[in-house]
Formats: C-alpha cells, structure tokens, sequence
C-alpha cells in the first residue's frame, strides 16, 4: 500500500473510528463509575462518588447511543449481508455468546447508570450492577474479537489459516481493546466534566479533583495499551514485520505509538496541576489526538485481515 493510500485510508477510518470510540467509552463507563464508587467507600472521600456519579450520567448518554449506532450499522449490515444473520444470531456461534454478554452488559449498565440516587442507601446492590456490567463488557470483547478475526481470515484464507492467524493476534487484541475502553470512558469523562462544570456546580474544589483523577485514570490503561502494541508486533510472523517495515505501515505503527504517548503525557500533567480546569483545551486534545490514534489503529487492523 502506498503512503497515498494509505493517507486516504485513515482519512476514510475518521468518522467509523469516531463513532466506535463513542462505544468504547460507553463499554468502559461502567468500570470508571463503579471504580469510583468503591473508592468513596475505601477511601471515605464524597469527590469519588461525585465523581462515579458523574461519570455514570455519562455512561448512559454514550450507552443509549450505542444502541442506537449499533442497531442501525446492524439493520443495514443485515439488508446488504444476509449471511451476517447466522454468523452473528446462531446459537452456539461465538457471536451469539459474544452478543449475549453484550446485552447483559446493556440492561446491566442501563440499571447501573440510572439508579445511581435510587440506590443510593444501597450501596452493595448498586456497586454489584456496576460490576456485572463491566465484566459483562469485557467479556462480550474477550469473545467478539477472536470471532471476528476467525470471520475476517476465514473469507481470504482456508480455516487452518484463519485459526493460525487468530491465535497469533487475539490474545494482544483483547488485551488491547479491554484497556482502551477504559482509557477511552476515563478520556472521554473529562470533556465530559468540561461541558458539565456550569451545569452541575459541585464547587472548584470537586472539579479540580475529578479533572485530576480522570487524567491519571485515563492514562494507566493507556500505558497498557501502549505495550500491547510491541507485544502484538512481536507475536506477528517474520515476514509480516518485515513487510510493515518496508511500508508506510511502520510510519502508522509508529504515529499510533507517538499520539498515545503525547496523551499519557498530557494526561500525566492535568493529574500534577493544582488547577487542572485551567487547562481545559489540554483535556479536549487529547480527546482529538485519542480519535486520530484510534484511526490510524483501526488502519493497522484492515492491514492485518489483508497482509496475513
């Protein structure tokens, strides 16, 4: 692929990686919100439930329009790909198991994010649907993407090709895409703070608090997504490192690496500030610079289903 195409490829991955990073978030929002549930309770320190709380309106507004993305990207796949029906709604398909932790990850999450005063004096219950709805995500993750790769590979290669293939790129995938939801959700939290500061004044003290907290949230998961990336470029065969070397590919790889970075250190700044909401374009870039990066990985991902 030449450096043209490939420009014009990442432009083209612009508006799904946009979308899918909204999904991101909202699958990682219940991890983030719950996390700060239980650190109120640890830590006895009200700015953590505030926090959670927060990031739980949040969750919802992402979960119901992933419902509404997915379903409609679903509708439309099914009109032009019938064969999708049985790939993804077969029972006993690793879609299908994949879908139903998705789903429970859904109407637990909905609960969870919308119950935050209901149960408020019961703090067990609400913490347990919290925990059910993260699992339940990374669960749904941990199936689908194997299951897409074997779909992926199987279209272009033989099924012993496909399984070889898959079980060189799952484990790093997964891992991979687990932590980024939760970068992604912690992120996203802190635009989120940002357009919320007026509306739900809960004092400067409180804002500099979860600005900090949601920067260094955001940035742990990160640095683990950051090495997935040398571990997937060390499990990939020989030839296919040397091949990604000689393109364009490795200009990608290595912009992908240099973004998540710059956010880490960013990130690890707005965690350092005494005034964090002072630096409020810093936490807006990074939610750029976390589109493009997921773009240019999104690029590297169709490169994979073609070069092996």
């Amino acid at each position: 692929m030449s450096t043209q195409e490939t420009l014009t490829l990442i432009a083209y991955m612009l508006a799904p990686a946009f979308f899918s990073l909204l999904g991101m978030a909202a699958l990682g929002s219940p991890a983030i919100a719950v996390l700060g549930e239980i650190s109120a309770k640890t830590r006895k320190k009200v700015f953590f439930d505030k926090y959670g709380q927060q990031t739980a309106a949040m969750g919802l507004i992402l979960t119901v329009a992933l419902i509404l993305i997915c379903g409609a990207s679903l509708g439309l796949a099914m009109v032009k790909f019938p064969n999708l029906f049985a790939a993804y709604f077969t029972p006993g398909s690793p879609f299908f198991q994949g879908i139903v932790a998705i789903a429970v990850f859904l109407v637990a999450g909905l609960l969870y994010f919308s119950t935050w005063k209901k149960l408020r004096t019961a703090k067990a219950a609400h913490i347990t649907l919290g925990l059910v709805a993260t699992f339940s995500a990374l669960i749904g993750l941990a199936i689908i993407i194997p299951a897409k790769l074997i779909l992926n590979f199987s279209q272009t290669g033989s099924t012993g090709d496909a399984l070889t293939n898959t079980a060189i790129l799952a484990q790093p995938m997964s891992a991979m895409y687990a932590l980024l939801v939760l970068s992604a959700a912690a992120a996203m939290s802190l635009g989120y703070l940002i357009l919320r500061r007026n509306k739900d004044d809960f004092g400067r003290d409180y804002y500099g608090f979860a600005l900090r907290m949601a920067a260094r949230w955001a940035q742990l998961p990160m640095i683990g997504f950051l090495g997935c990336q040398f571990w997937l470029y060390s499990r990939l065969p020989a030839d296919i490192q040397t091949i990604i070397l000689g393109t364009p590919l490795a200009y990608v790889w290595t912009a992908l690496i240099c973004i998540g970075a710059i956010c880490c250190f960013i990130w690890l700044f707005l965690g350092r500030s005494e005034s964090p909401m002072r630096l409020k374009g810093l936490a807006v870039l990074t939610l750029a610079l976390f589109w493009v990066m997921h773009a240019l990985n999104v690029t590297l991902f169709i490169n994979f289903m073609t070069m092996m």
